[in-house]
This record gives C-alpha cells, structure tokens and sequence, in this order.
C-alpha cells in the first residue's frame, strides 16, 4: 500500500496531520505546495491524497487537472481540504471534503473508508 500524501502550504497541519496518521499505523508522504506534490507522486503512488484547495506554486485544482491527464495517477482517491465552504469542490474529480479545521475522527474515518485500516505491522 502506498503512502497517505498530505499536501498543504502549512507546515503546522502538514506535520500534525502526518503525526496523526502515522500514530495510527499509516504509512505518510508530505508536500507542502502542488508542484512538489506531483514529484512525490511521481516517485511512489500514493494510496491517496489530502490536498489543500489553496496553495502558491501549484493549487488543488491544478493538482487535480496534472493527475487527470497521467493514466498512473486518475483514479489515486483525492479529497479536498479548505476553510472555504464546500460546494465549490463538488465540481472537481474528488472523492471527497474535509473542511479545516479538521475534526479528527472525521479525518480518521475519511482515510479508513478510502484505504481501509493501516496495514498490520509485527
């Protein structure tokens, strides 16, 4: 199973959302701007994605047009994370929104009805 890639300007939920999973059992990558994302990606396919909707260098939705045009990424499940309200991602490719700031178990059980639970390590 490849990695949660958490992608966000701020390093704070970056690293708090990475802390979170990883204390879960998920295997985490970070990116903190869309460009580097695509990198990451492109290196090892993520499981899925928690991209912000607004970033510098490269946003969500331009994330998400680069991954719809690559055959290897279209179907990796992405879901959208914003303060803004949430009908504007209801037009982009995203399996789903997680408004900031984020409830924990609402993130948690996101990522578990995507990927299901991390995989058991001895």
């Amino acid at each position: 199973m490849g990695p949660v890639l958490i992608v966000d300007d701020e390093f704070g939920i970056v690293e708090a959302v990475r802390d979170l999973l990883s204390d879960e059992g998920y295997r985490t990558a970070t990116a903190l701007n869309g460009r580097e994302a695509l990198e990451r990606m492109r290196q090892e396919r993520p499981s899925m994605i928690l991209l912000d909707y607004m970033m510098p260098v490269l946003n969500g939705p331009g994330v998400l047009e680069s991954m719809q045009k690559d055959p290897a990424l279209r179907d990796v499940p992405v879901v959208m994370m914003s303060a803004s309200p949430p009908d504007f991602w209801q037009h982009l490719p995203c399996a789903g929104f997680l408004p900031k700031p984020f409830d924990i178990e609402q993130l948690l059980g996101m990522v578990r009805r995507m990927i299901g639970p991390p995989p058991v390590t001895h």
